[in-house]
């Protein structure tokens, strides 16, 4: 096996700082002094050892702690995922369910309007000799105009109307039902 130059080099400055500290601490050892500042080394370095122990307990605890919260992190983010899905999901059920309703009315009132305009069609066909004279004034109902889809109420101006253009309804809610609105003046 070869070494380089540079591994030889730090391997002999070693060897020579061990024995250096070694003489050294062979000649402080025979002094007074020398094994004064031995014992206080050795002092240092127990006292060092029990707050390093006390460190590293705290260390671990602060680890553990560091773990259990980035656990209670990860549990918290997936609720937080999970109660965003069901909000979304139940915005859609609501979407859907609003989308049926009025569905369901456009079809509801398709429906009044159809049979309006067949009881119309019907009465009409059996009046076809006053078709076009009689005047609604006297009907004493809301009548609702075919052309415009507008309904008038008695007294309103433009309830007088010609038989023939005219629908009647129990009810301003019927009309809004079969699709008319109600005239502005």
């Amino acid at each position: 096996m070869q070494i380089s130059k540079h591994a030889k080099r730090i391997i002999w400055t070693s060897l020579v700082f061990l024995l250096s500290v070694t003489a050294l601490y062979g000649i402080m050892a025979e002094t007074d002094f020398g094994s004064n500042i031995i014992q206080a080394a050795q002092k240092i370095k127990y006292i060092g050892k029990d707050k390093y122990d006390i460190a590293k307990k705290e260390h671990d605890a602060l680890l553990a702690k560091k773990k259990k919260l980035v656990k209670q992190e990860s549990q918290t983010q997936s609720q937080v995922t999970d109660i965003k899905k069901q909000e979304d999901d139940a915005k859609k059920v609501a979407s859907e369910q609003q989308a049926a309703a009025e569905k369901q009315q456009r079809e509801q009132a398709e429906a009044a309007a159809k049979q309006t305009r067949s009881n119309t069609a019907t009465s009409s066909s059996n009046n076809t000799s006053s078709r076009g004279d009689m005047n609604t004034a006297s009907s004493g109902q809301i009548v609702g105009n075919i052309n415009s889809h507008i309904y008038h109420v008695p007294g309103q101006r433009g309830y007088n109307m010609n038989s023939s253009n005219a629908v009647y309804f129990q009810t301003e809610q019927d009309a809004i039902n079969a699709g008319y609105r109600k005239a502005k003046v």
